[in-house]
């Protein structure tokens, strides 16, 4: 009898890997019978384009990956009736083919709002996204790298101020006073944690699962405002490789991915919101947001992301020329 091949899961690196492994994967194995294993890649979209990508059954990635891997021949296709979970997912978090077929499912997300250091700011400074472009932020806050602000801090800029992710003109002066304000560009989330940590500046648009990991470590002296436009919702999807082995399994197991009690049982140890709207937030993670799941999706913001892969380049290209006058 053939030994019955793992369900390979590619993630980035990091403790994200040992949380799947010990939270997901432990308990569908137990259930299933069916194998599995968490492989950690530098890169999960540039994994998909590989040609070995059909070595791994499901790899997760940003939504505006999937979303640009969407209009590829690179990826899977699935039918609804796959996954019975669906219903219970918005439909802005399914990403789907020219033909309409499913190739992307989002399994959790994480928003974009406003971190700041708590001896140097505090939640009311930052009711709205405009704020961070007052003078009296000046050298005092650290901007992204223009590649993820194009999409991000760009984006909930012009819906903060009655445009969306296809009209950004009314973000892009906002935008501008914000990258005066910066005292410098963050390269990495670790350079980030340090410099709001540290206190060298106060206040950054950021990550919310980034903020939760430090707090769970322990670091007492960061906390995140959503302003009064909302947040950013960032999901995470996951894409399966053309020529993936055993689909049976490996529908299976994306069907462990969008069940409620799974996503809930990794939320308790990633801070990242479930995609399942039956999922009920663990205890823990409700009383860090201050407000349940229902109230927190009220204040997202789910933009065209097609748009903003469509016109990427156009994007970067402006917010580099505000990166170099703001350095003159």
């Amino acid at each position: 009898m053939a030994t019955q091949a793992d369900v390979i899961h590619a993630t980035w690196g990091g403790g994200g890997a040992v949380t799947l492994r010990e939270h997901l994967q432990a308990q569908f194995t137990q259930r299933t019978n069916i194998p599995t294993r968490v492989v950690e890649v530098p890169n999960t979209a540039g994994a998909v384009r590989s040609p070995t990508a059909s070595q791994y059954n499901v790899v997760d990635l940003t939504y505006f990956e999937a979303v640009g891997l969407a209009r590829t021949n690179l990826v899977e296709a699935f039918e609804d009736s796959e996954f019975p979970a669906l219903r219970n997912i918005s439909p802005e978090l399914i990403v789907r083919n020219r033909q309409g077929k499913i190739v992307g499912l989002a399994t959790h997300f994480a928003y974009y709002a406003i971190a700041f250091n708590t001896t140097l700011a505090k939640a009311s400074d930052f009711g709205s996204w405009n704020d961070l472009g007052d003078p009296r932020w000046k050298g005092r806050l650290a901007v992204t790298r223009p590649i993820y602000a194009s999409s991000y801090d760009l984006t909930i800029l012009a819906r903060a101020n009655g445009g969306d992710a296809r009209n950004i003109t009314p973000g892009l002066e906002p935008l501008r006073r914000v990258i005066g304000n910066a005292l410098t560009t963050y390269t990495s989330l670790a350079h980030m944690n340090t410099l709001l940590a540290r206190g060298e500046v106060a206040a950054v648009p950021f990550y919310s699962t980034r903020v939760w990991h430090l707090r769970k470590q322990g670091q007492t002296n960061i906390d995140m405002v959503i302003p009064r436009e909302g947040a950013l919702m960032l999901p995470y999807v996951v894409m399966v490789p053309k020529g993936a082995s055993d689909r049976a399994q490996t529908v299976a197991y994306l069907n462990e991915l969008i069940d409620a009690q799974a996503q809930a049982r990794l939320s308790a140890h990633t801070g990242a919101i479930p995609t399942n709207n039956q999922a009920v937030l663990p205890k823990e993670i409700e009383e860090s947001l201050g407000m349940t799941r229902a109230q927190l999706m009220e204040r997202m913001y789910v933009p065209d992301w097609n748009v903003i892969v469509t016109s990427h380049e156009d994007r970067i290209n402006q917010i580099e020329q505000m990166v170099a006058a703001s350095r003159r």
